[in-house]
């Protein structure tokens, strides 16, 4: 345990009765709120701003960079959403928008107070009004789910940019099992309805799940530093080279292999933080910095199904572009696949409509995409993985084959017309076109063919020359001399 309840340091006055109380919570294995809040927050940055009906709202630095925070307090009223905690809330809202600083809300209660029936719902119904306002006016909004967070209280966490969960502790539904068998006879239990494991495999709701509250938290300290500080220095060096990309694709197009390896080599220091690993398993997304500069990822893996895209993996970077919308994040893209998943299927469950989506949600997001296909770009593929953006860049690998349709298929409908030399050679000219990326760079499609081995290189240039032009960040850094930027406590030592 760390911060005031682990280190010694002396809380702050207004949370003295809140560390005291926080031994039921032990019992059970958990922090308090003030515990989690003091555990996310730099060490010493934690200035109260409410405390009281059920929740903590409170200002304070993550990695020097100012954020917002609340956390619902079962130990107090049980951490039921009434409408003072709401008040509570939606001022700190206020003051997030005001000062651009992301909101983090550590969410654990029980619901709405039903007592105070029509006051506690318009109280949640401002704060939503407040957290989807936030999102429009790009400042970031994190849930950490560290309990319930059932009925209209749901809602809130579900529109988050960014949702973490705890494995067989967080549960986030609108309906329970006892409602669900009032009203339908449906038997159900609670972790069936909303578990974490159902948001993070098939809702789509959880972007990570965690086994433990610390590991959760730091993995939210890793987020929020990857999201706000968009620049920040790196030993690893930007131009370094990873020659065993020089072999990742294999000769026979048919073999896969694993997309993160290369994700891994163009990251600083190997790092990034993958985001719904156990859903949509053919889409790769995820945040990381190249260079020192956060991006975004998202890539095809080949080794599920071809890395052929379905709408679970058009889901994820639908989810995975909005945040870059959102915290101004460029956008890298891996390319690898044959196209969309066919089928009846898919068809009727609106793969084309959700491709669409994810098309208008980049275009919309107005920042710099950099793509690189290593091996196929077909169709629909090419056009949502490949869009250049605000300036952005375009390579391909020696690999790479670009095109309308594969080889095959295209010599299929060449050849309907007849078998004579003349139709032979429009297919052999075909198949050498896509075969040769440097056509594709003739075509003005790709900027430049790229060895396998400086992929990383060829990246954090084209994010070098973005940045050189202005990023049009829109998250101010703290002021020196206001709130500051101090030192960041070493949570691992």
């Amino acid at each position: 345990m760390s911060g005031a309840a682990g280190e010694g340091h002396r809380p702050p006055d207004p949370l003295r009765a809140r560390f005291a109380a926080a031994a039921a919570q032990h019992e059970r294995h958990r922090l308090a709120a003030c515990e989690r809040l003091d555990t996310l927050l730099d060490e010493g940055t934690m200035m109260p701003i409410a405390v009281g009906a059920g929740v903590i709202t409170a200002a304070g630095l993550v990695g020097g960079q100012r954020v917002m925070a609340f956390a619902q307090d079962v130990t107090d009223q049980g951490g039921i959403a009434t409408a003072d905690q709401a008040a509570h809330m939606a001022e700190l809202l206020a003051r997030a928008q005001a000062a651009q600083a992301p909101v983090v809300g550590l969410y654990d209660s029980g619901g709405l107070a039903l007592d105070e029936a029509q006051a506690a719902l318009a109280g949640q119904a401002t704060i939503l009004h407040a957290l989807a306002n936030g999102g429009r006016r790009r400042v970031p909004h994190l849930a950490l789910v560290f309990g319930d967070a059932i009925g209209a209280a749901a809602f809130a966490p579900a529109m988050a940019h960014l949702t973490f969960m705890l494995e067989r502790a967080s549960r986030l539904y609108v309906s329970g099992p006892d409602v669900l068998r009032d009203a339908t006879g449906e038997l159900a239990t609670a972790e069936a309805l909303g578990g974490a494991m159902l948001h993070a495999t098939t809702s789509g709701i959880a972007d990570r799940i965690f086994a433990d509250e610390i590991e959760l938290l730091f993995a939210a300290r890793m987020a929020i530093g990857l999201l706000v500080r968009d620049v920040a220095p790196s030993v690893d060096p930007a131009t370094r080279v990873a020659a065993h990309l020089d072999t990742l694709v294999p000769a026979d197009p048919a073999e896969p292999y694993d997309m993160r390896e290369l994700v891994q080599a163009i990251c600083d220091d190997r790092a990034w933080l993958e985001l719904q690993p156990d859903r949509g398993g053919g889409m790769l997304c995820g945040i990381a910095r190249i260079g020192g500069r956060s991006i975004g990822i998202m890539a095809n893996q080949p080794i599920v199904a071809g890395g052929v895209i379905d709408r679970a993996g058009i889901a994820k970077a639908t989810r995975l572009a909005a945040l870059c919308a959102t915290c101004r994040l460029p956008i890298v893209t891996l390319v690898d696949s044959p196209g969309l998943m066919p089928g009846a299927q898919e068809e009727a469950g609106g793969i084309v409509a959700a491709g669409a989506a994810l098309l208008a949600t980049v275009a919309r997001a107005d920042v710099p995409v950099i793509t690189v296909v290593t091996r196929r770009a077909t169709g629909p593929a090419w056009l949502m993985m490949a869009p250049r953006g605000a300036g952005g860049a375009r390579f391909a690998w020696p690999t790479a084959e670009i095109a309308a349709m594969n080889a095959a298929g295209a010599a299929r409908l060449l050849l309907r017309h007849g078998d004579d030399a003349v139709t032979r050679e429009k297919v052999r000219d075909y198949a050498a076109s896509i075969a040769d990326p440097v056509n594709a760079v003739a075509s003005g499609i790709v900027d430049a063919v790229i060895r396998p081995a400086d992929t990383r290189g060829a990246i954090a240039l084209a994010l070098a020359r973005h940045d050189a032009q202005g990023s049009g960040r829109s998250l101010p850094h703290p002021d020196p001399q206001g709130s500051g930027t101090l030192k960041e406590r070493d949570r691992n030592g």
